[in-house]
């Protein structure tokens, strides 16, 4: 595989989902579906789709999984860092929690699972204490990480793991181990290869499915040519998701079609809206990478905009005098 000179490691990409997730979805967040406004309201409508099931919308619960032996030393660990914090600054704050693992001849959590607030300073300062020293245990890696994330409070988010290494380590150990990661209830892994000499077969194993042959169609995703601004795209959704979307399409109370209508990487979507009186719908179609796709509608009613009191005031004086003449000209 032909890597890019960037200046730095080259990056290499892999993104594995669960063959066993469902089919595409879309939910609604708020308002409630049938909710009331004065016409003229300007509201925010928010939902989520996913070609999942629709976990990932909830929240992300991510693991860091980061190499640590001596054969890091020096750019490629330099790298590392950077690409870390780049992929922490790139998720949705305050929906995502981060734990920071890494490995050499074994595995240690610097971090578990902390919830990302805008500034990061705990998740960064563990990134900042993975050193370059010792061998190469890829597995031990990904069975701590698996770990952290099986272990979390809450199952509604989407558990996801990245690992990064040069590859210098057991292919069927880590092949292994992200079998068992997804079995146990994982549902994402990347993979990253760091460096123009990094051993890209394994970290392909830790991509390639069930039947341990990379490029069938049971492998839980791809592993391609890439570099770290794709995989934040993925993360932030600018070039990609974390939820297996293709996209989707928004039509507006209008009538208006906005195809492949922009989400995050967990699949968020907003819709600003100023409201018609009357019936107000919004209808999303959710195409998944599965090529299943989903259509939902929610309904926003708008009531009049009622009169100012002083209309009515002057309304009702009217109408007495009106009558106040009529009975006169009965007299």
């Amino acid at each position: 595989m032909r890597m890019i000179k960037l200046g730095i490691p080259v990056l290499a990409i892999g993104l594995i989902s669960s063959p066993l997730m469902a089919a595409t979805t879309v939910s609604w967040i708020s308002p409630p579906d049938g909710s009331v406004y004065l016409t003229g309201t300007d509201v925010t409508v928010t939902g989520r789709a996913a070609g999942v099931g629709g976990t990932g919308g909830m929240g992300l619960d991510l693991a860091l999984v980061m190499d640590s032996s001596g054969s890091m030393w020096g750019e490629a660990e330099t790298a590392q860092n950077s690409a870390a914090k780049a992929l922490v600054a790139a998720l949705p704050q305050g929906s995502s929690s981060v734990a920071i693992v890494d490995f050499d001849g074994n595995a240690r959590t610097w971090i578990g699972l902390t919830p990302l607030d805008g500034i990061n300073a705990n998740v960064n300062a563990a990134i900042d204490r993975v050193d370059a020293w010792g061998s190469t245990s890829i597995h031990s890696g990904i069975d701590e990480a698996a770990r952290n994330l099986t272990n979390s409070s809450n199952p509604e988010r989407l558990q996801a793991m990245v690992v990064l290494s040069d590859g210098g380590s057991d292919r069927g150990l880590a092949d292994a181990a992200a079998d068992n990661a997804i079995a146990s209830g994982v549902d994402a892994i990347h993979s990253v290869a760091m460096g123009s000499g990094a051993d890209e077969d394994t970290l392909k194993a830790v991509v390639n499915g069930p039947d341990n042959i990379y490029g069938t169609a049971d492998d839980y995703g791809t592993f391609n040519d890439s570099t770290i601004e794709q995989l934040v795209g993925i993360f932030d959704g600018t070039a990609g998701n974390l939820v297996g979307l293709d996209r989707i399409d928004y039509v507006d109370p209008d009538g208006v079609l906005h195809t492949d209508y922009a989400t995050d990487g967990l699949g968020n979507f907003s819709l600003a809206w100023t409201l018609n009186q009357g019936a107000n719908v919004f209808q999303i179609t959710a195409y998944g990478d599965d090529g299943t796709n989903y259509t939902s509608t929610l309904t926003i009613n708008a009531a009049p905009v009622p009169l100012p009191a002083s209309v009515l005031l002057f309304a009702t004086g009217l109408l007495g005098l009106i009558g106040l003449r009529r009975r006169k000209s009965r007299i």
